[in-house]
């Protein structure tokens, strides 16, 4: 680890070997995908992307690398026991004394009670580790996808409310005159001063939270943090569905889709298996050995012995007390899991109902703001009305864009979070298998 070596793994790759990459990707949840790149790149080519050069992501990988080498480790049997002794006469005037010597050989049989237990349980650990792993890369695509669709919506808004900041402070400026000739009172000022105030720190909340998102977003990409990043604003989603079967369609084989559940299940096999390992374990263990040996009269031997563990202290209640309790555990985060999701679609499903709602309403009046805003253009252009009835009424138009925009991005957020609950595709199946 050298300053060399870490601004290396912190340079970018280059967009020529990502598109390659992600031409090329094999991933049980998230789809190869032909990323063009021209004009900028879509909420799904950057998901996609996040899932191949994300920093936080390698890191999150390096776990694949210790549980293979659990596996390794499992499959191992413990090794042999070579002895060998000499007993030299000392002192003593007996010529025909020699060397005694003694050369054994032993091996503990009891690992090969558990070995494939122990095997079973590694797999099952690695298996799981890999689909949990998975899941966090859908998982961190998925947010950066969001991401992308937060950060068009709001390059939507921030003209709207730049436009709506601008009407405001002329309107100030009007009101100030007026104050100033005696045709305004102080309430009218303030009042005016307080809503331009307002709109001009919902613009700086707005620009702030648009810095924020391209920030995680570059963060993620494995960019530097003032990196440009143009994105493209996504075209229309199908209508997701609400109606009273749609909660059910949504739940059908919800176990075998959220990639968790199953490597919950994965991780509920391995310990199955760890359990009956210490189960069996408690089987006294023995060890074998075969020995030759002679005296030092140069008498010869060959034997063997047997040695076996007498469980009259240990017989390994803490180890399946500690097994049991993990297995019960993995259940029960299973069942809490399964039961947060299906709560989860629930909600989701009521909340779309409700924005969908707004929406239409937004929508639909949008037009009369239209004509009420063009109608005080051509009265204001005729000097039939005044330049504040004016703005406020384009004001009024901009405000209802904005609201419109926001409602468009809450029914993707939400989108996009019954994607993830379900585990499934719904607003596309561009990235999503």
């Amino acid at each position: 680890m050298t300053a060399q070596t870490v601004e290396e793994a912190l340079r970018p790759r280059s967009i020529e070997s990502v598109k390659i990459a992600a031409r090329q990707l094999d991933h049980p949840l998230v789809r190869s995908l032909q990323i063009d790149g021209e004009g900028g790149f879509t909420p799904d080519e950057i998901a996609v992307m996040v899932v191949i050069v994300s920093p936080q992501l390698r890191t999150l990988r390096d776990q694949r690398g210790l549980a293979q080498a659990q596996v390794v480790q499992a499959g191992i049997l413990p090794n042999p026991q070579w002895s060998q002794s000499a007993d030299v006469p000392h002192g003593n005037v007996d010529p025909t004394l020699i060397t005694g010597r003694s050369r054994g050989f032993s091996w503990d049989l009891g690992a090969l009670l558990t070995h494939h237990d122990d095997v079973a349980a590694a797999r099952a650990s690695a298996r799981s580790v890999d689909l949990q792993i998975a899941w966090q890369e859908w998982q961190v695509a998925q947010d950066a996808r969001l991401r992308a669709f937060r950060i068009a919506s709001m390059q939507e808004q921030l003209p709207l409310q730049r436009e709506i900041e601008a009407g405001l402070a002329n309107n100030v400026a009007v009101i100030r005159q007026s104050f100033d000739h005696g045709l305004k009172v102080a309430a009218d000022l303030t009042a005016a001063t307080d809503l331009y105030t307002q709109t001009r720190n919902a613009r700086l909340a707005l620009e702030q939270a648009l810095v924020a998102d391209r920030l995680a977003l570059n963060l993620a990409l494995g960019l530097p943090a003032d990196a440009p990043l143009q994105i493209k604003s996504p075209e229309d989603f199908p209508t997701l569905e609400t109606d009273a079967g749609a909660e059910s369609r949504l739940l059908a084989g919800l176990e075998t889709r959220r990639l968790d559940l199953v490597a919950l299940t994965l991780g509920y096999q391995s310990q199955e298996s760890t359990l009956r390992s210490a189960v069996l374990a408690q089987f006294p263990k023995i060890n074998l050995s075969v020995n030759k040996a002679n005296d030092t009269s140069d008498i010869k031997t060959r034997g063997w012995a047997i040695g076996v563990d007498l469980p009259v202290f240990d017989r390994r209640q803490g180890v399946i007390a500690m097994a049991k309790a993990t297995r019960q555990q993995l259940f029960d985060d299973y069942v809490t899991r399964v039961a947060e999701a299906r709560a989860q679609v629930r909600q989701i499903l009521e909340d779309l109902a409700v924005v969908r709602i707004q929406l239409d309403g937004a929508t639909a009046s949008l037009v009369d703001l239209q004509l009420l805003a063009k109608g005080y253009e051509q009265a204001y252009a005729s000097r039939n009305a005044d330049v504040i009835a004016y703005r406020d009424a384009r004001a009024a138009l901009a405000l209802r864009r904005i609201e419109q925009s926001k409602l468009r991005q809450d029914l993707l957020e939400l989108g996009v979070g019954l994607e993830i609950a379900t585990g499934r595709a719904l607003l596309t199946d561009t990235i999503t298998r």
